[in-house]
Order: structure tokens, then sequence, then C-alpha cells
């Protein structure tokens, strides 16, 4: 349990929370010889957090700790894993559209669930072939529940947008500054999942109804499909922020 914990918030690390715009836009380049090598980089972005990790457990002496050898061949595996999903993810947009029969705005937000699903199934993988104790520490519940946050606020945040950008609204020329909705929406998400933790559900109504005040006069006018935006945003945000909660309490 410790090394998938470990393997687990180091992605989440890599692609969340240090990823920059331009390696988002170097990802969605077609041509091999120009990504393969930044790719590289950021695939390796994933080193500093794992032997970190592995340092400060090696010196606290966490029970049950993995080897050296085995966090270096686990770390391998994964760089290089990581590196040529996302060296091939784009190349095999058109395949995917052909195979599923997807609209070009459907693409996107399939190839982006479908690219978080390979990393984390070569990550359990990896930590069933090379992890020897899969009882839950101390530890490894304190790193899931880090994985449980970052997702809750960061991977629903792109599916949260692919998705209404997947469906046949007009988001693309809403009059909202796009930043500054998912900086709301992470704390909606935030509130919610802290909610949830702490059995306070009923709460959660005054965090909804506080943000649809501060649309009201949007949602009202419902320009370029505002209210159906909004509706369907706040919707998945919440399912999103209760799920994270509900994981928390398994953890």
């Amino acid at each position: 349990m410790t090394l998938f914990a470990i393997l687990l918030l180091a992605h989440f690390w890599t692609d969340f929370l240090i990823q920059s715009d331009q390696m988002a836009r170097c990802k969605r380049s077609t041509k091999l010889a120009v990504k393969w090598y930044p790719l590289l980089g950021h695939a390796l972005t994933q080193v500093p957090m794992v032997v970190g990790i592995w340092l400060i457990g090696t010196l606290l002496r966490v029970a049950n700790w993995p080897s050296l050898e085995t966090f270096g061949i686990s770390l391998i595996i994964i760089v290089l894993m990581h590196w040529l999903i996302d060296v091939t993810k784009q190349n095999c947009q058109p395949i995917l559209k052909r195979a599923l029969r997807l609209k070009p705005n459907q693409v996107p937000l399939i190839s982006y669930v479908l690219d978080q699903v390979l990393h984390l199934v070569v990550i359990v993988i990896v930590s069933q072939l090379l992890g020897t104790h899969w009882q839950s520490s101390t530890i490894s519940r304190w790193l899931l529940a880090t994985s449980v946050m970052i997702a809750t606020l960061y991977f629903a945040d792109y599916f949260i947008s692919l998705f209404l950008k997947s469906l046949d609204l007009n988001v693309e020329r809403l009059p909202d500054r796009a930043q500054l909705g998912r900086h709301i929406g992470r704390l909606e998400r935030l509130a919610i999942l802290l909610l949830c933790y702490t059995n306070n559900v009923a709460s959660i109504a005054v965090v909804v109804a506080i943000k649809a005040l501060t649309r009201f006069r949007a949602i009202g006018a419902n320009e370029h499909h505002f209210a159906e935006y909004y509706l369907i945003g706040s919707l998945l945000s919440s399912i999103f922020g209760c799920l994270g909660g509900y994981l928390l309490k398994l953890i």
C-alpha cells in the first residue's frame, strides 16, 4: 500500500500541481520529434517526489518500508510508462475518434479520462508486482488522503472543463473569466469535501446557495446557455466534492 500511495501522489504531483501551460501545449502536439524530450523531462519530475518520500521514510525507520531496489525499479518503470503514454496520447486521438465514433469536441474528454486511467493501471500493476506489504499504515493513509484532495481539486477541474466543452452548449463565448471560475470551483469542491468528511452534509446547501447568488443575474439572463452551463458545472463539482469526502472517510 505504501508503494502505491507514493507512486500515486508522485503522478498527481507531476500531472496537476507542477505541470505548466507550456507543457500542456507540448502534450497536444502531434510531432514526436518536438515533444519526446520535453515530455521525458516532465515524466522525470516524479523522481524528486519519490526520492524525497523514500528518504523521509528511511530516516524515520518506518515499518515495512520498501527497499531502495524496489523503489528504484518501480520508479524507472513508472517514469518510462508515464513518458510513453504522454508522448503517444495525442497521436492516438484520431484512432480513438474513429473507434468510438466520437464528435470532435468529445475526443479531448475521453482522451483525458483514458490517459489518467492508463497511468493508474500502470501504478497498480507496478505496486502489485513489486510491493510486498499491502497493509495500510499511517504514512500511506496520509499520502492517499493528499492524493484524494489533489484529484478532487485538480483532476475534477480539468474533467469538468472538458465535459462542458464536449456538450453542444456555447461555452467558448461565455462572458466569464475561466481562470477565476476554476479557482471558485476548487474552493467549492474543497468546502464540500471537508463538509462531507466532517459529516456536515446539510451545510453543503449553504455553499451551493452562496455560489448561486453570485451568479443570479447571469443565470437570469441565460446568455449563451449560461444557466445550463452553470447547472451542469455545479452538479459535477458537487459530485466530485462529495466523492472526495467519502474517499477520505474510507482512508
